[in-house]
């Protein structure tokens, strides 16, 4: 059953799809209802705020969690929730878009609960998204591509927005300047106000006072949630504008195609689904005829069966002998270019040769000094020249010295080794014979092989024409027959092609109208809030004092020590003892003040129908309450007093979500809850490889 709320969405289950299994964890009990407290226990570094990061990276966060096990193990991240969106009830449902009244009482528009599963890629770079409508089990259609740029006309922020009614709302950069710059709402904007992360707690940044731009759209966003916007009325007024400009435009494209579909003769559904059976029925006639056709063809035709036979063996001798014809071919094609390399490859080596007998740099035979002839080629000898005596740079050969301590270079000497051309040219030329032997066996056999595939053609083509002569007086009856069923199924083809084309026409139409209910749902949600503001007349000083009160309400209920003076000012900035929560001198005390802060914002705008989301996620509600006493620790949040005022805070949000918050959400990490919230731990880490289970990437220790 939908919570009591008009707008907004849930947090139905997370899977991360991983190369080796997929990891998931589920908001709701076995019956499938949301759970009002989810909590997320266990040991350090098993990954429990890996899960809030990655629900904050479905809803469009510029990053998701980038660990070593997470980089490794997942591929993707899907989101489920639910969404309650509007849409006009059954007493409506026969009227046409242009019939809606929206000054109608809201009773007409009803409550309707859609899933969604989207979709953002971690292995990638493209950081858009994919809106399914379904559940991670079971998703429908095509997907929507949503864009990470949240001013995209279809983005991830715009598609969260809608569902939450604060699509086509602007900010002004200043607010009290009237002709001031204005951009955009993202959804961005909101998610303070639905993510309380574990450095927002004590980093004195609760409401991004240290970056002013984003603490001003941050103000504006908490007014526009409490209608109390210094351009609220404006505000409603433009997006009201731009809804029925929009529900205009669709309903104008909703009766063009509405016209073109009666102009082409265009069928309901249901008669199109008669036609379709029909012309199924007639084609399946037609299929049977034929082969009935082609059984009696037979029939009358077995007193050619052996010269059927015969054709059809001959046929298949003709495919196997092209075959073969085919393969020498292509082998011989193959061989012609080896035979052209080898032949150049020996003017090559022909070439070498002759050079190096009419220059040989390396033969000295006579003496420079006396021109008279040497009686023994010059050597090297232990380092130096056997001709001048000089000594050579170059380092010693490898080789062993002979008995007058010369270095054989016959065989060791890389330098004055001779390569015998000679006997390579004599090798190349060998396998060039055997080359020229294997090339004419070849054409030997692909000549054979043409022949012997030219003459089983030949015969099959004899044969076939024998086949043809003698059943053409009794297959021609049957021709005219065969040609008349082959129309019939061409036409039955071509009809429910076009029949599947008008279907495709009015699912189109389809979609339309249910994007015209969707915008007139949104449009009468809409004015019904700008009615009721302009009749509250709703003062952000009265707001501002009821979110004061909640707050103080809060911190009572926590346990808060020595409260006194607890409040929120203009800026929405809360305060205690008289100090802002950033000079309060304590770790401990801001952590209670950030979780007063962001539990009064959320549970009034919830109570109030304000447009928030309708879920809320903290991480580490016991950070700095120190669970013992340490040395320098501050007394009023440590040992016992710190282990009863967590008791108190989680006694507070079960308390509220029971009786004034029905229907909300809220999720938690906490690495040791209290024992009275052991109902509400829907998962809990054991960090311990041996107990299960060990974390969100549970078989990250075999990584």
């Amino acid at each position: 059953m939908a919570p009591p709320r008009d707008f907004g969405f849930r947090l139905v289950a997370l899977r991360l799809v991983g190369y080796r299994k997929n990891y998931e964890i589920r908001f709701v009990d076995e019956g499938g209802r949301i759970n009002p407290l989810s909590i997320i226990s266990g040991e350090i570094s098993t990954g429990k705020t890996t899960i809030l990061e990655f629900v904050d990276y479905c809803l469009g966060a510029s990053r998701h969690p980038e660990h070593p096990e997470i980089l490794t193990s997942v591929r993707s991240a899907q989101l489920e929730i639910v969404a309650y969106e509007p849409v006009p009830t059954d007493a409506i449902t026969s009227e046409t878009p242009d019939d809606i009244d929206l000054s109608d009482d809201a009773a007409r528009w009803a409550v309707e609960e859609n899933h969604y599963v989207i979709q953002r890629s971690v292995e990638t770079s493209n950081r858009s998204a994919l809106a399914y409508k379904g559940t991670l089990e079971s998703v429908n259609g095509m997907p929507r591509k949503l864009s990470p740029d949240p001013g995209a006309e279809d983005s991830i922020s715009k598609f969260f927005l809608q569902l939450c009614g604060l699509d086509r709302i602007r900010l002004r950069q200043a607010p009290t300047q009237p002709d001031s710059v204005t951009h955009a709402l993202s959804f961005r904007d909101l998610s303070s106000l639905w993510f309380l992360s574990n450095t927002r707690l004590d980093n004195k940044n609760l409401l991004h006072e240290h970056q002013p731009p984003i603490a001003i759209k941050l103000r504006q966003v908490i007014d526009i949630l409490f209608d109390v916007h210094d351009q609220s009325g404006a505000a409603l007024a433009a997006q009201i504008s731009e809804l029925r400009s929009e529900l205009a435009a669709e309903r104008t494209g909703m009766h063009a195609l509405r016209r073109f579909l009666e102009d082409q003769g265009v069928a309901g559904h249901n008669e199109l689904d008669i036609r379709e059976e029909e012309i199924l029925r007639q084609h399946r006639s037609v299929r049977v005829e034929l082969q009935r056709l082609d059984e009696r063809m037979t029939e009358n035709t077995g007193f050619a069966s052996q010269l059927r036979n015969e054709y059809l063996e001959h046929a298949r001798m003709a495919r196997e002998a092209g075959g073969r014809a085919r393969d020498r071919e292509t082998l011989h094609r193959r061989l012609i270019p080896l035979k052209a390399q080898y032949a150049e490859d020996i003017k090559k080596l022909a070439l070498l040769v002759e050079a190096k007998r009419l220059f040989d740099p390396l033969t000295v035979t006579v003496c420079p000094a006396c021109l008279e002839n040497l009686k023994s080629t010059a050597k090297v000898v232990n380092g130096r020249c056997g001709l001048c005596h000089v000594t050579l740079p170059l380092q010693p050969l490898e080789g062993t010295p002979d008995s007058n301590g010369e270095l054989d270079d016959s065989e060791h000497s890389p330098v004055l080794e001779s390569v015998d051309v000679s006997k390579e040219l004599r090798s190349v030329r060998r396998r060039l014979s055997e080359l020229k032997g294997y090339i004419e066996v070849v054409e030997g056999e692909m000549k054979e092989a043409r022949r012997v595939s030219d003459a089983a053609d030949a015969t099959a083509s004899t044969l076939q024409q024998q086949l043809d002569a003698m059943t053409r007086d009794v297959v021609s009856p049957f021709i005219a027959q065969r040609d008349h069923i082959y129309q019939s199924i061409s036409e039955s083809e071509r009809l429910l092609a076009e029949i599947g084309q008008q279907r495709r026409m009015l699912t189109s139409m389809d979609v339309k109208a249910d994007l015209i209910e969707r915008l007139a749902g949104r449009l009468s949600e809409s004015a019904k809030r700008l009615r009721e503001m302009q009749s509250s007349q709703r003062q952000r000083d009265a707001v501002l004092a009821n979110i004061s009160n909640r707050f103080s309400s809060i911190l009572r209920d926590f346990g808060y020590p020595k409260l006194a003076e607890a409040e929120v000012n203009r800026q929405l900035i809360p305060h205690v003892r008289g100090m802002r929560y950033d000079r309060v001198g304590s770790a401990g005390a801001m952590t209670l003040l950030a979780l007063a802060w962001e539990l009064s914002i959320f549970e009034l705008a919830f109570e109030h129908d304000g447009r928030h989301p309708g879920f809320l996620m903290i991480d580490s509600p016991q950070k700095n309450l120190a669970p013992e006493q340490r040395s320098g620790s501050d007394e009023e949040f440590s040992g016992n007093a710190a282990g009863a005022i967590v008791r108190n805070v989680y006694s507070h949000i079960t308390s509220w979500l029971s009786g004034g918050g029905q229907g909300a959400q809220i999720v938690v990490v906490d690495n040791a809850p209290p024992t009275q919230a052991t109902d509400d731990v829907i998962v809990r880490y054991t960090g311990d490889p041996s107990i299960a289970p060990y974390g969100l990437i549970d078989d990250a220790i075999y990584v």
